[in-house]
């Protein structure tokens, strides 16, 4: 092949002036081109209860540019937080995330939990593969070392990392009062229970309980998706189509419950939610515009609920009897796809 495969030319690295051949030339070209086809992440896929995978074959290959995490302030961008290379990647064959396999996974699974997947590749690698991150919440913080709570922000939890292994990895805030913010790591610890922390370097971060937060791993890697691991411990399953993601089994919820965030609805990175109410339902959120903005749902309709970029939405209802159901959502536009 010609192009980004062939890029950085490894003389390029060498002391003191390289000449630039025209078969150099003609690799930049084909570059440029192919820049327009890898904007987009390849399309996660659900398979079972237990993996996703990045579906590949010789002559479908899945190709993939290192480029980062999208950018929580304006998401057509990404953000690379020391990333080595950013370089291109294809893979020929499918390629899975499994929670039966330890090895495509940070930590130990957890259930109701959102996971992002990425795309990894060691600097030598010419193929990726697939790796799971929890998204995280915040617990409460003493000096630089952040308690984590749980998705549901019900109570503290540990994610059974191994100790330290996320050093020099980076957190990024994406709610809160240091959104947009990223801090390295220089320690985790290893509860598998209620008392998970990591520990940053920098300057302390503003932030307080039930901001969301992600991990970018200390390697090449890209953002490709994300899936919700239910109360019982199986993926929810779903269909992706550009950046719209569909339910394709009931995700539900009402009031009985006692709770007024409803984190299946929808993944947090994302702005925009299909749901079918059914009654009266009252959907708010405490940064829409006003005070706790209403929307209205009436019997057997849809709407559409938005929030700010890569924020989550939290659901309240006024009668006992209500309920709704989530049909899909959406992440921003240009959010890496």
């Amino acid at each position: 092949m010609s192009g980004l495969d062939s890029l950085p030319k490894d003389k390029w690295s060498d002391v003191g002036k390289q000449p630039v051949l025209k078969s150099d030339l003609v690799d930049i070209e084909a570059a440029i081109l192919q820049g327009w086809e890898l904007r987009d992440p390849p399309r996660l896929v659900w398979v079972d209860a237990t993996r996703v995978q990045v579906q590949a074959t010789a002559d479908s290959p899945a190709n993939i540019l290192m480029a980062g995490f999208p950018n929580i302030m304006n998401p057509g961008s990404l953000v690379r937080a020391g990333l080595t290379d950013g370089k291109y990647r294809q893979n020929t064959a499918d390629v899975y995330m499994d929670f039966d396999t330890a090895t495509t996974f940070w930590g130990t699974e957890k259930v109701s939990q959102w996971y992002v997947v990425y795309g990894i590749a060691g600097d030598s690698d010419t193929d990726f593969t697939l790796k799971a991150m929890p998204l995280m919440r915040v617990s409460s913080q003493a000096v630089k070392t952040i308690t984590l709570r749980n998705n549901l922000n019900a109570a503290n939890i540990g994610y059974g990392f191994t100790t330290d292994e996320l050093l020099d990895a980076k957190i990024y805030l994406l709610s809160g009062s240091s959104k947009g913010l990223i801090r390295t790591i220089t320690a985790n610890n290893n509860d598998n229970g209620t008392g998970g922390t990591i520990t940053y370097t920098g300057d302390a971060l503003a932030v307080s309980q039930g901001d969301w937060f992600i991990v970018l791993p200390n390697t090449n890697f890209r953002w490709i998706g994300s899936f919700f691991n239910s109360s019982g411990g199986n993926i929810l399953e779903f269909v992706r189509r550009g950046h719209q993601t569909w339910w394709l089994e009931d995700v539900s919820v009402t009031p009985s419950n006692g709770l007024t965030e409803w984190v299946p609805m929808g993944c947090p990175l994302a702005v925009e939610w299909f749901i079918k109410g059914c009654g009266d339902a009252y959907i708010t959120h405490p940064d829409w515009s006003g005070s706790n903005a209403v929307v209205h749902s009436p019997a057997s309709g849809y709407v559409q609920c938005w929030t700010p970029c890569l924020d989550f939405c939290k659901f309240t209802s006024s009668t006992s009897g209500w309920s709704c159901y989530s049909l899909g959502y959406g992440y921003p536009s240009g959010c890496g796809y």
